[in-house]
């Protein structure tokens, strides 16, 4: 009898009936696959028994001057196997794998981008209310509402300096005891830090505006 390549490497690992049976057998039969109190034990492993833990995959390196495409072509044809080039695996790779986790990062990213902020906006406006009388007093004597502005934005962006400081410096101590390796370049902490006072400065608009409308009356208690 001959049978294809493909259909041949499925057939080695396929069981026959009589094996199937003394295999379930022997799994009911063991007390610790086959607990009276969990009645959805057995079916499990017997499921997980059936499956195909096998992965057939050859890898081929071609010397240089061949085209990969004219290999893999008369393979796809004539042995009716899956080929696949180094640009198709990268692609496969980069476009679902990498390109999914990515938008998964990049989605929290977003989250903690505007949970900071509102953190940042609400800490900055409480400070702000907290000194209302002090912000007239320089208003009553003649500060220009960019200087009061000034020193708002720089209370935001020093706080939003401090706290990228004291993450980067866990995350430089923390990223090896993390499990999977955690890689961590300059590049991307440079943009770290420019996206924090993007949204320093943003989180302070609100406390500006507050200030900004204070009346010079309430230094004096009017």
């Amino acid at each position: 009898v001959f049978i294809p390549l493909k259909d041949a490497q499925e057939a080695q690992f396929l069981k026959d009936n009589d094996a199937i049976v003394r295999q379930r057998a022997r799994t009911a039969q063991n007390p610790a696959l086959n607990r009276p109190g969990v009645p959805g034990l057995l079916d499990a492993v017997i499921a997980s028994q059936s499956t195909n833990p096998y992965v057939n995959a050859v890898l081929v390196q071609l010397t240089p001057g061949y085209d990969p495409e004219r290999v893999a072509a008369p393979i796809r044809r004539w042995q009716r196997l899956t080929v696949y080039t180094r640009a198709q695996m990268e692609e496969i790779l980069v476009a679902k794998l990498i390109a999914t986790s990515a938008r998964q990062i990049a989605m929290f990213l977003v989250i903690l981008a505007i949970v900071s902020a509102a953190i940042v906006a609400f800490i900055i406006y409480t400070l702000t209310l907290g000194k209302i009388r002090e912000i007239a007093v320089l208003k009553l004597i003649g500060t220009r509402n960019r200087t009061i502005a000034s020193m708002i934005l720089q209370q935001a962006l020093g706080l939003g300096l401090i706290g990228f400081v004291v993450g980067k410096i866990a995350a430089t101590f923390w990223a090896p005891a993390f499990p999977k390796y955690v890689l961590l370049e300059t590049g991307d902490t440079v943009r770290a830090l420019v996206a924090v006072m993007v949204i320093c400065v943003l989180a302070s608009v609100l406390a500006i505006r507050a200030a900004l409308r204070v009346d010079p009356a309430e230094a004096i208690g009017g």
